[in-house]
């Protein structure tokens, strides 16, 4: 049996990069790929500017993979986005290494490096000169703090398109200036240049028989972050509405992410090359909603100077997301009805009907049911916008996916400031506590407070600035709700362990004092501190 050697660039994130949480420093590209799949043997490519990376990570290789042999290949390249030199370095070394490895299982990361270095790889496997498995690491799965995922890339499929556009674009492929100035296959300069834009153009036009193959790359494009069954359902859901042209009606509490599905049913259907365009039903003035929505003409009513076009003609080949729907007057929502039924209507003052071609996606917090029955909402209009439904469970149902949440936001909050914030587990332990009433929304506010006024660099319990927290005043209001993803012993396990913390926090880490705040022995204490400890 071959053994398996892995070749890959060394990353400036390697060997580790800052993570998130305080005291866990997250493994880089090179770390995460071994910690997911066993190698004999790796090859790490390195420029001057990581070779101290290159050395740090080779050290962290033998101590925590000590079968595995690890070789080190510099790159005379000053410049790590310059492609020709780039390519020209890479080949030559990838030839030698070729020579004495003529028959051997050989995989390739992807994932580390600049994106000059990440497509010469893609370049030098689909033009067959290395023979190798693309590999591209992921983030990782439960449990929170478990190995990254390591998926398979095809140059034949869909995988290698959404990562092909992600490197580089196609005009660069096809572009005059990509050929390397180093030669590296016996084909003439034009030949070689029109075989890879030959190759790309082949790929963008292939097929793939899966039925919603972007999915995946509308997730990353719309920092979509899904860490739980029911919101994996949901997205799965709108991959399967996003075929159909059918109205779609999504419901589900304020601060759900209700408009974020709009974008991805957009994103994942036939109309995605047109725009789609949010209107806010609820922030419409009662006498301007028939304008805004269809539009009028001039001298329609006192302030129309002149013509203007509603957003049902605006959206016109693409999607009209009507947020909060059930805001709108009953007058309006026939009006609406007609337009969603027969894609015509009559701006305000005009006698002209106008057609559109629309796909209407509303949403809403209200129980429309209930507003039915109350004469507030047209059974007619919620009948033919709710064909195609989702409902999206409020986060207080998902209480596992609010630490990978709060991580995912820290993460993008981070991206805009010069100074990154990391969050304690204390601290993480109270964000699950709460019921976050606000949903994802609330949760995302309540984090970009608590970074804009830390004390430090960590965010501690005390730093975590909850509005209204109903914590405060009733604690008993804070309890998750039971459900399927409901463990009570976990729950007493982390609420214990929670109050100790806090209790010793409090006594400035003297373990009688804290004991004797909590009405427990000190060698409980100094027991749970033991098992804690590391």
């Amino acid at each position: 049996m071959l053994n398996p050697i892995l070749l890959c660039f060394v990353d400036l994130k390697d060997p580790f990069t800052p993570a998130e949480i305080a005291g866990e420093p997250a493994p880089g590209p090179v770390l995460s790929i071994l910690s997911a799949q066993p190698f004999a043997s790796v090859h790490l490519f390195h420029t001057p500017q990581t070779r101290e990376n290159a050395e740090a990570t080779v050290r962290e290789i033998a101590e925590r993979h000590p079968e595995c042999r690890v070789t080190l290949f510099p790159l005379p390249v000053s410049d790590p986005k310059d492609y020709s030199a780039i390519m020209g370095a890479l080949g030559r070394r990838v030839r030698g290494i070729l020579a004495g490895l003529p028959d051997a299982d050989l995989s390739v990361c992807v994932s580390s490096g600049t994106a000059e270095m990440r497509a010469a790889w893609f370049l030098l496997r689909a033009a067959n000169v290395i023979r190798a498995r693309l590999l591209q690491v992921g983030s990782p799965v439960e449990p929170l703090f478990g190995p990254a995922t390591v998926k398979e890339v095809s140059l034949d499929g869909t995988e290698w398109r959404v990562l092909r556009d992600l490197v580089m674009p196609l005009d660069y492929f096809a572009a005059s200036e990509f050929v390397p100035v180093a030669p590296l296959f016996s084909i003439e300069r034009r030949k070689r240049r029109d075989l890879m834009a030959d190759v790309c153009l082949s790929v963008v036009q292939d097929q793939d028989p899966d039925p919603h193959p972007e999915l995946d790359s509308a997730l990353r494009e719309l920092n979509f972050h899904i860490y739980s069954p029911k919101m994996q359902l949901v997205v799965q859901r709108a991959a399967v509405i996003s075929e159909c042209d059918e109205a779609t009606l999504i419901r589900g509490e304020t601060g759900t992410g209700k408009e974020l599905v709009a974008k991805l049913v957009h994103r994942l259907s036939p109309r995605r090359q047109h725009k789609m365009v949010t209107v806010n039903c609820g922030a419409i003035p009662p006498e301007l909603a028939e304008s805004q929505l269809f539009g009028h003409v001039r001298g329609a009513f006192t302030g129309a100077v002149t013509d203007r076009q509603g957003v049902f003609e605006a959206a016109h080949g693409g999607t009209l997301f009507l947020d909060e729907i059930g805001e709108l007057a009953l007058t309006c929502q026939a009006k609406i009805l007609r337009a969603v039924q027969f894609n015509e209507f009559e701006p305000v003052g005009s006698q002209k009907t106008v057609r559109v071609n629309v796909r209407v996606i509303a949403a809403t917090h209200r129980n429309l049911t209930s507003e039915i029955t109350k004469g507030a909402f047209r059974n007619d209009l919620y009948q033919r916008l709710n064909i195609l439904p989702l409902e999206i469970p409020p986060l207080r149902e998902r209480p596992g996916e609010i630490a990978h949440l709060a991580l995912a936001l820290l993460k993008d909050i981070n991206a805009r400031r010069q100074q990154p914030r990391q969050i304690s587990k204390e601290g993480l332990r109270r964000l699950e506590l709460y019921p976050w009433p606000g949903n994802v929304r609330e949760l995302d506010a309540t984090l970009r407070r608590s970074v804009a006024f830390a004390a430090g660099p960590i965010l501690r319990p005390e730093d975590i600035l909850i509005d209204n927290d109903a914590c405060a005043v009733d604690p008993f209001r804070s309890l998750p709700e039971p459900g399927p993803e409901f463990r009570l012993e976990r729950f007493l396990v982390q609420a214990r362990a929670h109050l100790i913390l806090r209790a010793l926090e409090k006594a400035g880490g003297n373990q009688t004092s804290a004991a004797a705040m909590l009405g427990i022995s000190k060698q409980a204490v100094s027991k749970f501190l033991a098992d804690n400890r590391g």
